[in-house]
């Protein structure tokens, strides 16, 4: 011990404290030490000078060993405490088990006290640890909680999508408490913007990105000229490239995102896709629209090129938009992937059921896939009914 233990000795014989006190020298036990024999010394010591071990004498004058130790128990000092005893019953033992004490050594067996004192103070070191480690765990859980409240209050209501479109739903299901995936909506008089964006990991790293994401839509969307939606990526890309870039080292991070622009009164869309496919469903046919193969954030905007599609809707169509979470979540039962696939054949077999229950099945299946297994990735996908 490269710290001098302090020791607290409840010893009310000085030859035996004496001959304590040499054996652990004999140990090379680097230490020093401070000797009480009554209630009254004892508790002042505890309060004005705390040790790193107390090692007491059973049998006392004014009161025994046991009664020191469940002093510090009852006042929930966490001390090593050595007991040391003439002699030892069965009684005793189970005794000195039921009050918790750390060890207890036999005056006529003083060997075993130098590694009782290692365990002892070995034991209080990772009690101590461990309980810095939870008051660290539950101030990193309020943190990401609350993180979560102001990552859920910016990401727009349900209510905000059915209510130009009722027949719509969202399914959206973090991985953990934070979410690298989030959707954008933004109506304005006849067009109605949607994004749907799966940023660079999950958790914290993931929620970073995408509040950024987020926050750099608005800002794009905060001018009075209107943009395409290619134009609107090729802009995010550059803020993206401009914030994460640091000297002449840029941070291999980015996002994949689906933004379409839906003109309600003439039924068209214009869609382009940074990695992200969009989908209508029209009756039992899947109609799939192919994005850009690059990220957001992947190359400098001189360098990049995104695809607007201009799109003719019909009543009833649905739109899908979606993160990759759902088609990679590998399945409890087998080690496969769900895949776009499959995906596309549910929403084909769906295509007859209600919004409502569509979802339901979406979910539903995704749940029983999944099953007790760990869920990969964030998961998003929103459903747009044109009216």
């Amino acid at each position: 011990m490269s710290t001098a233990l302090k020791i607290l000795l409840v010893e009310d014989s000085e030859s035996d404290a004496a001959l304590l006190i040499r054996h652990l020298k004999r140990e090379n036990i680097n230490f020093t030490h401070t000797r009480v024999w009554n209630r009254t010394d004892y508790t002042t010591e505890l309060k004005e000078n705390t040790p790193d071990l107390i090692i007491a004498d059973q049998a006392l004058p004014q009161f025994s060993g046991m009664e020191a130790f469940r002093i510090i128990k009852s006042e929930d000092i966490n001390i090593p405490f050595i007991l040391v005893t003439g002699s030892v019953s069965e009684k005793l033992l189970t005794e000195f088990s039921k009050e918790g004490i750390d060890d207890y050594i036999l005056k006529g067996n003083l060997l075993r006290l130098a590694t009782a004192i290692e365990n002892a103070v070995s034991k209080k070191r990772i009690s101590q640890l461990h309980h810095q480690l939870e008051i660290a765990y539950l101030d990193i859980k309020n943190s990401i909680n609350y993180a979560k409240i102001i990552q859920e209050a910016m990401l727009p209501e349900e209510s905000d999508l059915n209510d130009t479109f009722p027949g719509s739903f969202i399914f959206f299901k973090p991985k953990d408490t934070l979410s690298g995936d989030f959707y954008w909506l933004k109506k304005d008089e006849n067009i109605f913007s949607i994004a749907v964006a799966d940023c660079t990991g999950h958790g914290v790293p993931g929620a970073l990105l995408s509040m950024m994401g987020f926050n750099i839509l608005y800002q794009i969307f905060s001018t009075k000229k209107a943009l395409q939606p290619s134009e609107v990526l090729a802009k995010l890309n550059h803020q993206v490239r401009r914030i994460l870039k640091h000297g002449d080292t840029t941070l291999n991070v980015g996002m994949d995102i689906a933004l379409c622009a839906i003109d309600i009164k003439n039924k068209t869309m214009m869609y382009s896709g940074a990695n992200r496919p969009l989908f209508i469903q029209r009756e039992k046919e899947l109609i799939e629209f192919k994005p850009n193969k690059i990220s957001i954030g992947e190359m400098d905007n001189s360098q990049i090129f995104f695809t607007n599609h201009s799109i003719s809707l019909k009543t009833n169509d649905r739109v899908f938009l979606f993160s990759d979470g759902y088609a990679d979540q590998f399945s409890e039962k087998i080690d496969k992937k769900i895949t776009m696939k499959r995906l596309k054949e549910i929403l084909i077999q769906t295509s007859g059921l209600s919004f409502k229950k569509q979802k339901e099945f979406i979910v539903d299946f995704f749940e029983s896939w999944k099953g007790n297994s760990e869920q990969v990735d964030d998961v998003l996908l929103i459903c747009i009914q044109i009216a």
